[in-house]
């Protein structure tokens, strides 16, 4: 009996923390390619299309086929500002990436927040 009133809170705990799980790993899987490819461009600034395609596709030639978790180029902005200073920077924004929940009462694609990495340029 008691099994039956507990057994359905339990799942839907269960189910919510792999929901939870999935929307961070899609984050921080995001946030690592905007790291590394904020340090790609960090130290080869003169070639913005291919820290572009480092977040799109792990690789700094334009690929062909799947982009990391689905990623458009719209959502993907790459810029440099402040060239010849001191305050020299490359900053790559993700934005306007979409993601699925599977959990109950939450169920349904989701917008996920902007995630914006900028870095010095090495000079």
């Amino acid at each position: 009996m008691e099994a039956a009133l507990t057994m359905p809170l339990f799942i839907a705990l269960l189910f919510s923390l792999f929901g939870m799980g999935w929307v961070m790993f899609f984050h921080q899987t995001l946030a690592f390619q905007a790291r590394n490819a904020a340090r790609y461009g960090a130290v080869n600034p003169g070639n913005l299309a291919a820290v572009k395609n480092l977040v799109l596709y792990n690789q700094t030639a334009a690929g062909s086929g799947a982009t990391v978790l689905g990623l458009q180029a719209a959502n993907v902005t790459v810029t440099r500002t402040g060239q010849g200073t001191s305050q020299d920077r490359i900053t790559v924004l993700i934005s306007g990436y979409q993601y699925t929940l599977f959990v109950l009462g939450w169920a349904g694609n989701y917008t996920g927040r902007n995630i914006t990495v900028s870095m010095p340029v090495e000079n």
